[in-house]
């Protein structure tokens, strides 16, 4: 996949020539800088990944897209600044922001940390600390599964005659019941939160309240929502206290 984007982000950089390339270099020259700058970008983005899931782990995927990124970007802004004045023979360092340089690349480095994450290419954080595919009990769902048989289940979806089974890698989709693939979830415990969602208990990172709506949040970053007739379910799982006047004095 790294191949293939690098490959791509080439081919378009040097037939497009963004921010003023095609105007001031020779398709060579485009080749050579974008070359190096996507390289060097791909390079330094997962030098940063790393850094981030180890030393600077954060739970939540907003802030680790937006944290990677700023990191990034401030180590990249300078390359690219750098890499434009000794490459362009029509720009010198004094003719370039590194400010503006700096802004342009945090905008298209969070937009890329994004795309991966919605494309199921980024392991989350915090499935790689807390989890480990060892860890995963092996379900009779697992054996209908051919995009990832040994991923964790983190949660079923009714999605009108099929089943959304998202693990921290990305969504499959199968065809059966929702109350046919919860069955197969043995021995995993789990909740259902709404008459079209499941979720398992060891994948659960925390809970939301918004307006008075309540979500569960999964460690990949999925937020499903909770019905008020299911809440009791999550009541009972210790998740969540109980309302005023229900299941008082026991």
């Amino acid at each position: 996949m790294t191949l293939s984007i690098l490959a791509t982000a080439c081919a378009i950089a040097v037939v497009a020539g963004p921010f003023g390339t095609y105007d001031t270099m020779m398709w060579p020259t485009r080749l050579a800088y974008w070359g190096l700058v996507i390289g060097l970008g791909i390079l330094i983005g997962g030098v940063v990944r790393a850094i981030k899931k180890t030393v600077c782990y954060s739970s939540h995927p907003a802030m680790f897209d937006i944290g990677a990124g700023v990191m990034t970007s401030v180590a990249l802004a300078p390359v690219i600044w750098f890499l434009r004045g000794n490459l362009d023979p029509m720009m010198s360092h004094a003719d370039l922001s590194i400010v503006s340089i700096g802004f342009n690349t945090l905008l298209i480095v969070i937009g890329i940390f994004v795309l991966r994450r919605q494309i199921g290419a980024e392991q989350p954080a915090s499935y790689a600390r807390r989890a480990r595919v060892s860890d995963v009990p092996v379900t009779r769902l697992h054996r209908r599964m051919s995009d990832w048989p040994n991923a964790e289940i983190m949660r079923l979806s009714a999605n009108d005659h099929f089943v959304d089974v998202a693990t921290p890698y990305g969504v499959e989709t199968l065809r059966l019941r929702l109350s046919d693939a919860i069955a197969e979830m043995e021995p995993v415990e789990g909740v259902c939160t709404h008459r079209s969602h499941w979720v398992a208990l060891r994948a659960i990172d925390r809970i939301e309240r918004d307006s008075g709506k309540i979500h569960v949040v999964l460690r990949n970053g999925d937020r499903v929502p909770v019905s008020r007739k299911y809440r009791v379910r999550l009541e009972d799982a210790g998740l969540l206290e109980r309302q005023d006047g229900a299941g008082q004095g026991g």
